[in-house]
C-alpha cells in the first residue's frame, strides 16, 4: 500500500498576473505572484527573461511607522534597485514583498518603470488585497 492513498491535494492558493508593455526603449515583462500574506514581483526585459536579483522586504512588527527592513538575497549588493523596489511595495502594502529587478536601466527608465508597475496595481487593486 502506497502512501499516495492518503495525500490529499489541496487547491494552489497561488494567484498569478502577467503583464507586457514597452516602457521607453525597455520591451517590458512581468508576473506578479500574490501568495497568502505575501506576494512577489519579477521584472526582466523580453529578450533577457533572467532571475539575476532577488530582494525580500517587509515591514517591521508592531512599528506604528511602518518601517521597513529589506535585504538582498541574490544579485550583486551594488545593484539596489530590487531591494528599493520591494522596501516600496512592502511600506504601501504592510506585506513581505520578494522583488526580482532584471531590468537594465538609467535615471530615465526607472521612473518610467515604477510608474508602469504603480499603474498596474491601480489597474488590478485585487492584487493587494490580503
Amino acid at each position: 500500500m502506497g502512501l499516495d492513498n492518503d495525500l490529499e491535494l489541496l487547491p494552489c492558493s497561488f494567484q498569478f498576473h502577467n503583464f507586457q508593455d514597452k516602457v521607453g526603449e525597455v520591451n517590458l515583462i512581468c508576473q506578479i505572484t500574490k501568495m497568502k500574506q505575501s506576494f512577489y514581483v519579477w521584472l526582466a526585459e523580453y529578450n533577457d527573461q533572467s532571475l539575476k536579483h532577488l530582494a525580500v522586504a517587509s515591514t517591521v512588527a508592531g512599528d506604528v511607522k511602518k518601517q521597513v527592513l529589506s535585504t538582498k538575497i541574490l544579485g550583486p549588493i551594488v545593484d539596489d534597485t530590487s531591494s528599493f523596489i520591494a522596501s516600496r511595495l512592502a511600506a504601501k502594502v504592510g506585506v513581505p514583498v520578494f522583488v526580482s529587478f532584471n531590468v537594465m536601466t538609467d535615471n530615465l527608465s526607472l521612473p518610467a518603470i515604477e510608474k508602469r508597475i504603480a499603474q498596474e496595481f491601480n489597474n488590478h487593486p485585487e492584487l493587494l488585497v490580503f
